[in-house]
């Protein structure tokens, strides 16, 4: 049965059952990924699934379901696996479906030529990503990773309120990790290029940008402990925001995991800090114009000026709040429940280059790399010790590349520690961004 009808019946079947409401959230995915090693391919797939998950209100309890299989037989199963379900949630746990209230944002993010790519083209665009990044100048030792991926997803929701909506998007990420020795030292750089237009990506240029932050780091020296002004690179900050991104969430505010209770309308942040979640972001990597609960996107101010504005919302907290949910409401998986997430979750770009940001600190040490996120960092009260890598910054010029530090302090204070933004805007491959950062100082533990 196509999916759209099969959707159709769907919410018909589980009203005749004596569904109250309910809610059909639709995914099908393809996925090609293909990893190379030495010039030949080491891992292949070529994969695709798709699936449909009921959801709905029955006795006055939520119950979910889903399928993989979309034929008439699923239909009766699925409704009566979602009773059973909810049968066993309490009432108080009882979840709200969207009725549609206004126009949703058009958001082309499909491009169909990118389907018409053979398994050889992306195959062979490995390939040439790995030479490039082995290159001829014998600093790079060997390749630790160079994989490219194509992805297809199509989403569709649909209620018995009347919600139709559907989304289709596709994109390329192509990664590759570069081993640079020197003697018995070793140091790995890694590059990525992600988006949906196949002509704006240089496999050569991938794989040489990966060499190149290998090949820089080698010759690190150790530094003494101490505090030190400091620029965190684009990719050091945006990671940073992504770790710590839950802490803008609702729901945690609500369930006190987050230090920001009771601060919206408050100063949280330097003046130069414009924090935005825009799921609306052309060739964003998060962009959608509707959330999993078929809330319409829209592009908002987190922080603007250092003001925290909103939090972000999915519907079930954002009535507990007596607000509109914020579109930020997502499914992590077919068969998940809905949680709240970002999207392009970034901080906004200033007008300084990140060369005038080194400029102007004139001696301090420009991070470039940080590790031990997850296990370093304590999401609830913000507090961070992470191992790190970067370069020593004297009268403002780039120096030695240092190692064997530890990059220490606490997320919510960065926040206020920032002296000013760069223009160097960059974007991890899951929509966190950030341009590099100036700040004025910062813990460092060395030798």
């Amino acid at each position: 049965m196509e999916s759209e009808r099969f959707l159709e019946c769907l919410i018909q079947t589980a009203l005749a059952s004596g569904f109250a409401d309910c809610e059909v959230y639709y995914r099908a995915s393809r996925h090609f990924g293909v990893t190379v090693l030495e010039g030949e391919v080491s891992d292949y797939e070529n994969s695709a699934l798709g699936g449909v998950c009921l959801r709905g209100t029955i006795g006055g309890r939520t119950g979910y379901a889903y399928t993989e299989r979309m034929t008439e037989d699923a239909l009766t199963y699925v409704v009566e696996a979602a009773k059973e379900n909810a049968a066993l949630m309490p009432e108080s746990e009882q979840e709200i479906l969207y009725r549609p209230q206004e126009a949703y944002p058009v958001l082309e993010a499909e491009n169909t030529d990118l389907e018409k790519l053979t398994a050889e083209e992306k195959i062979l665009a490995a390939k040439k990503m790995e030479a490039a990044a082995l290159g001829k100048d014998g600093s790079i030792a060997s390749i630790d990773y160079c994989a490219l991926d194509t992805d297809w997803t199509e989403v569709a929701i649909c209620n018995s309120y009347g919600l139709s909506l559907r989304h289709r998007k596709n994109d390329v990420t192509a990664y590759v990790c570069a081993i640079a020795k020197n003697g018995e030292e070793v140091k790995m750089g890694s590059h990525f290029w992600k988006g949906n237009n196949w002509k704006n990506f240089s496999p050569a240029a991938t794989g040489k940008k990966a060499a190149a932050i290998a090949a820089a780091h080698l010759g690190a020296i150790g530094i003494s402990s101490g505090r030190y002004a400091v620029v965190l690179d684009g990719a050091v900050m945006a990671r940073f925001l992504g770790v710590f991104c839950g802490v803008f969430f609702a729901e945690n505010v609500q369930k006190g995991f987050s230090l920001l209770a009771g601060k919206q309308g408050e100063k949280i942040a330097a003046d130069c800090v414009c924090l935005r979640d825009d799921p609306l972001l052309a060739g964003g990597y998060a962009s959608m114009p509707f959330d999993s609960e078929g809330v319409p996107c829209r592009n908002k101010a987190v922080i603007e000026h250092g003001i925290l504005k909103t939090y972000l919302y999915n519907l079930k907290a954002a009535k507990k709040d007596g607000v509109a949910s914020t579109g930020n409401g997502f499914k992590s998986a077919l068969p998940a429940p809905v949680k709240t997430a970002a999207t392009n979750f970034y901080l906004q770009k200033g007008a300084r280059s990140q060369e005038e940001l080194l400029q102007e600190m004139g001696n301090g040490l420009w991070i470039t790399d940080i590790t031990g996120l997850h296990a370093g960092a304590n999401t609830v009260s913000g507090d961070f010790s992470l191992s790190a890598e970067g370069f020593l910054v004297q009268d403002g010029a780039v120096g030695q590349p240092v190692e064997q530090i530890t990059i220490a302090g606490n997320f919510y204070e960065l926040l206020q520690r920032i002296e000013e933004v760069g223009s160097d805007l960059y974007f991890t491959s899951s929509g966190n961004g950030a341009p590099s950062v100036r700040v004025r100082q910062m813990d460092i533990a060395g030798k």
